[in-house]
């Protein structure tokens, strides 16, 4: 029987691969984890929970992409906000100073959640919109969606698009659409839901400080953000019936987005009183403990371009209470 002895130099060399094989392992891993250490903070990934000062740092830096965060108020208040939270003792004692500086890099649209909460944790209210016709005008009330339940935001666009498919037959002298207490939330729904009274393409958009734009539009029943399907609705055929917004200071944040919708559409015309200013669009930033902050990073266009960010105007200023009433009286006049 033949029998085989181990080289020698072949075991020497396959130690010396394996340990070189480890070497590679072991660099590779350490510049995992420098990497981590150092940009992982950007992303939400720590090696370990960050000092007080880091996680306020860490905030701060979050705000710089804010839609004001910039020149000299920006710095004067981020600076503060540095100042007010080196000696913190906890991540909850840096709180009220982000908070201040929050406002200044987002504007008043922008605020910081406790850990654990989120603007749905505090508006649990899930009214839905309502179509109604009274001889030859119905009315849809569009409230706000603050529900993050996608079975119910497509109940919700259902309801329009089922309730003005069912009246459209009857509605001879037109529409009337009422956002006067429409407080915001999420806008697909309520586009999505509104699509038949809204022509295909663009229909709103967002600019950013630095010019980016984003378009909203419309494709049948779909609302589209950037090119991107957001949230499609039954197509339903497209009215061509005249359509009266009716807007209030109640009225702001996504439902202004509403507003802006019909602004400047043929057929289209608000009445009321200026919206209550929050015309701009939020992103959800999330710290390392789950507290979550909201951060205005670009102001509300309408479909012809135009920048809003603060209030918008109607066409026909009117009493908020009684804007109803003006509005109807224009759409009769429409249909003589």
């Amino acid at each position: 029987m033949a029998h085989t002895t181990p080289h020698p130099r072949r075991g020497r060399r396959g130690r010396r691969v394996l340990i070189r094989l480890g070497a590679s392992l072991l660099v590779v891993s350490l510049l995992a984890l420098l990497a981590i250490w150092q940009l992982g903070p950007r992303y939400g990934l720590y090696l370990v929970p960050p000092s007080p000062a880091a996680y306020a740092d860490d905030a701060l830096q979050k705000m710089d992409q804010g839609y004001y965060a910039q020149g000299p108020a920006w710095e004067a208040a981020r600076a503060k906000a540095v100042r007010d939270t080196r000696d913190a003792s906890s991540h909850a004692d840096t709180l009220p100073a982000l908070r201040e500086a929050v406002a200044v890099a987002g504007g008043r649209h922008s605020k910081i959640f406790p850990a654990g909460e989120s603007l749905s944790s505090f508006d649990k209210d899930r009214p839905l919109p309502t179509v109604t016709r009274t001889g030859p005008v119905t009315t849809i009330t569009v409230p706000k969606v603050s529900a993050e339940d996608q079975g119910f935001q497509q109940r919700y666009a259902k309801t329009l698009t089922h309730g003005i498919a069912g009246a459209d037959a009857a509605t001879t002298c037109g529409w009337i659409v009422d956002t006067r207490h429409n407080h915001g939330g999420d806008m697909r729904p309520m586009l999505a839901g509104l699509s038949p009274l809204l022509d295909d393409g663009k229909i709103a958009g967002f600019v950013t400080r630095t010019g980016g734009t984003t378009d909203v539009t419309v494709a049948g029943g779909t609302i589209r953000v950037g090119g991107a399907d957001a949230m499609s609705a039954e197509s339903r055929p497209k009215s061509t019936k005249p359509v009266a917004v009716l807007q209030g200071p109640d009225n702001g944040s996504s439902g202004e987005v509403v507003v802006l919708a019909f602004k400047g559409a043929p057929g289209a015309r608000s009445f009321g009183a200026p919206t209550a200013g929050y015309s701009s669009a939020n992103q959800t930033v999330r710290l390392y403990d789950g507290t979550q902050m909201l951060l205005t990073t670009a102001l509300d266009t309408d479909r012809h371009g135009k920048t809003y960010g603060g209030p918008i105007a109607p066409d026909q200023v009117a009493p908020v209470d009684t804007a109803h009433e003006a509005a109807r009286t224009w759409l009769q006049q429409q249909c003589r």
